[in-house]
């Protein structure tokens, strides 16, 4: 989805409460669950000191992570206008030379682990802020208890299978319904302060310190619990080009920020007046007629921020189908009027089961919670390292700054994550495990695809080479036109091996297709190819598309069609290689060439992809070792 933002005017009011919907539904709905899972993680009791304590580090931590980190340093480096953990390793990744994906260094496999974690504990989210909301019911009277797990599975049900219908329908009343959850909790939050104005002195850091250093290790294991408040904060960052930083910020400063911040304030007073609302210390700031307004208020919040996270979902698989870590699969673009908004079927439906079975299977949101966080506080450490790299290499930043920088982020991203260590017996592994899943089939991905493009390249005659032999050849007049998809636009792919294909060759027009990826997400469309026509037999064309774009055969053909270049003709025919993978004796462990091959029957064909017709396509099979 790519929105222009205002030019001189300033930033539209509709786009910054648009951000609300999109960008901070996992940071609005945190206050559903965040602080009772704190003290639990603290293993301390509900006492003043404690209560002052734990709000001070969930306050600190909105100001350390959200508006230091994120909204004032980490959202300024964009990759043309994209954010996101991918969209740095874009910036990282020199293009692929020859067609050759990059091999898997160190910092690919940090990002490629980030990206993974992020999905992974973002399974959990749409489960976790489905049921907290729904508990509500059972606030208000214990018959319904029994009705909350079916409940909320009914909800997450309905919540994937609108998602066809895309985020612009779907989301066409999430900005505004989040802006009424957001001065809800804001007031609710207000009328808990006014009962025990005393909480206000959580603002106070050194009530932070004292809980840190008073408490044992529960000081430091809070940090597991205090990290729910912030799990959305990668969104804001992956959401950039959606709306912009200047929204985002605005959105978060001029209302979300406040809101939350008076949420967990006002539930600290509650606690302070009553500790028994320790049950549930969000639904306890609201009674009466207005609890069931509340829990179907916050229902209809939770959705959106599982809203958020699943269209996050599929924006990642796009960008990682871009960059070679994931096999291509159906990717269905939802608007007409914004590129970014996509719909992949597979992550969907693997997303909605996943969720499914976590809401049978943990039940209640303590029990999630328990699970919820640890991956995330990964993502963010290697968000870190990715930011470090590319503002020292790319960026030019001053290298002191960038190292005291770095040093400052895994600071605050590595006591997260231990402090989340004891989460991975108590569900914690479920996202590592779907993290360890996906994180093999990215880098298992990419290596066997450098493997086919070395092999394809191999085969190729050099341009030089063939316009020397063909030179003085007549072209005859009826001939056909064959177009080879190539990742190397230098030579003519398959003349070494397949004669009859070379014998072909020197009767008909060749017109060498290479796919590049341009400098940013999406290419401009008058620029779409590059036509070197190299002799009257042979036309090398350069299309480009950005990692946030489909690519499809019409795009190209159109440009051609501007440029002078007919391919229209039905005597043209599409030429693409057919890899069949063989045993290398220094190739991939047996296991990961097993799982390479199962991706690879199973990845959508790039002709599909390009949405070449049946009956123009020309397989030609390769033998690979790998």
């Amino acid at each position: 989805m790519k929105i222009s933002l205002p030019s001189a005017s300033g930033v539209h009011t509709g786009l910054t409460v648009a951000a609300l919907g999109v960008v901070y539904g996992d940071i609005g709905t945190s206050p559903l669950y965040a602080l009772r899972t704190c003290f639990t993680s603290a293993h301390v009791g509900v006492t003043p000191e404690n209560v002052l304590g734990i709000l001070s580090l969930i306050i600190w931590a909105l100001v350390i992570v959200v508006c230091i980190k994120y909204v004032s340093i980490v959202m300024r480096v964009t990759h043309d206008g994209e954010g996101g953990i991918l969209a740095l390793l874009a910036l990282l990744l020199a293009r692929p030379e020859k067609g050759i994906p990059p091999r898997a260094t160190w910092f690919v496999v940090v990002v490629v682990i980030g990206a993974a974690m992020l999905l992974g504990d973002g399974v959990i989210t749409p489960a976790i802020s489905v049921i907290s909301a729904v508990e509500g019911i059972g606030v208000a009277t214990s018959a319904a208890q029994p009705w909350i797990v079916p409940i909320s599975l009914v909800l997450v049900l309905v919540l994937f299978v609108i998602q066809r219908s895309g985020t612009e329908k779907v989301g066409a009343l999430f900005g505004p319904a989040m802006l009424v959850w957001f001065l809800s909790i804001a007031a609710a939050g207000i009328m808990g302060i006014l009962a025990r104005p005393g909480v206000l002195w959580a603002i106070d850091p050194r009530h932070a310190v004292y809980f840190a250093t008073h408490n044992g290790v529960g000081g430091f294991f809070v940090l597991g619990g205090v990290v729910l408040c912030v799990t959305g904060v990668e969104a804001l960052y992956a959401d950039l080009s959606h709306f912009g930083r200047k929204p985002i910020a605005i959105a978060w400063y001029g209302l979300v920020w406040p809101a939350v911040t008076l949420c967990y304030l006002g539930q600290g007073a509650r606690l302070l007046t009553d500790p028994h609302a320790f049950d549930n210390p969000f639904y306890a700031l609201v009674s009466g007629p207005l609890l069931i307004p509340m829990v179907v208020l916050a229902t209809a919040a939770t959705i959106i921020a599982s809203q958020a996270l699943i269209s996050g979902a599929f924006t990642l698989t796009e960008q990682a189908i871009a960059l070679s870590l994931c096999p291509r699969m159906e990717i269905v673009h939802t608007s007409n009027r914004y590129p970014g908004q996509v719909f992949v079927p597979a992550i969907n439906v693997t997303l909605g089961l996943a969720c499914m079975l976590l809401v049978v299977t943990f039940r209640t949101s303590d029990n999630l919670a328990s699970a919820y966080g640890l991956a995330v506080s990964v993502t963010m450490a290697a968000t870190s390292i990715a930011f470090y790299l590319v503002i020292s290499r790319i960026r030019g930043w001053n290298p002191a700054l960038a190292v005291v920088t770095l040093l400052g982020f895994l600071l605050v991203d590595g006591s997260f994550v231990i402090a989340g260590l004891p989460k991975f017996v108590d569900g914690g592994y479920v996202p590592f495990a779907i993290s360890a899943v996906l994180t093999t089939i990215a880098l298992t991905w990419l290596e066997g695809r450098r493997c086919i493009a070395i092999c394809l390249h191999d085969q190729i005659e050099p341009v030089e080479q063939y316009l020397n032999e063909t030179r003085g050849l007549a072209l005859p007049e009826a001939n056909g036109t064959m177009v080879f998809l190539t990742g190397d636009p230098n030579g003519v792919p398959f003349m070494t091996k397949h004669k009859w294909l070379r014998r072909r060759a020197y009767h008909e027009r060749i017109v060498l297709l290479n796919l590049a990826r341009a400098a940013g997400p999406y290419a401009d469309p008058t620029h779409r190819v590059k036509i070197d026509i190299l002799s009257d037999r042979l036309v090398r064309v350069v299309g480009h598309f950005g990692y946030m774009e489909p690519p499809r055969i019409a795009a190209i053909l159109d440009a051609c069609q501007s440029n002078g270049l007919h391919l229209e003709d039905p005597e043209t025919s599409f030429f693409y290689a057919d890899p069949k993978l063989v045993h290398a004796e220094h190739g991939m462990p047996r296991g990961l060439r097993w799982l390479f091959g199962v991706l690879a029957r199973n990845s959508r064909p790039l002709p599909d992809d390009l949405q070449i017709p049946a009956d123009r396509r020309v397989e030609i099979g390769i033998e690979v070792g790998i």
